[in-house]
């Protein structure tokens, strides 16, 4: 019950701090630069809540080496068997970006920007 509560709270801290005052256009495309157990945690919990509470699992060198993320939710399963049947969702895609010192997790599905407290960011170098 209390851990139910923690995730509704938190779910809407993010949200909440989600409305910043910067455009997305303002922000440019980073990558991870402090990758560790902390971060991925948030990124998965922030993930998560954007999903509705769905478990979502990320790699720990997520954003390391691109600003992309697409997510495709796994299909159903029963028994441990995938449900046959299309997948209704397609894959939804972030991008890890910067604006001055903060990072920001976007979502182009609802454009919004949320913001990470435990990442830390470089800007990608454009050849």
């Amino acid at each position: 019950m209390q851990l139910k509560l923690s995730f509704v709270i938190t779910s809407m801290v993010l949200l909440a701090s989600a409305c910043k005052t910067i455009e997305p256009a303002q922000a440019k495309p980073a990558i991870i630069s402090n990758p560790s157990a902390e971060t991925t945690a948030e990124l998965t919990e922030v993930i998560s809540t954007i999903y509705g509470g769905r478990p979502v699992t990320l790699a720990p060198d997520v954003l390391t080496e691109t600003n992309i993320l697409s997510i495709q939710i796994a299909p159903h399963e029963k028994d441990g068997l995938p449900v046959m049947g299309a997948i209704e969702e397609m894959p939804r895609q972030f991008q890890l970006l910067k604006h001055e010192s903060d990072c920001y997790l976007y979502d182009s599905q609802n454009d919004t920007l949320y913001p990470l407290d435990t990442v830390q960011c470089s800007l990608i170098k454009m050849p």
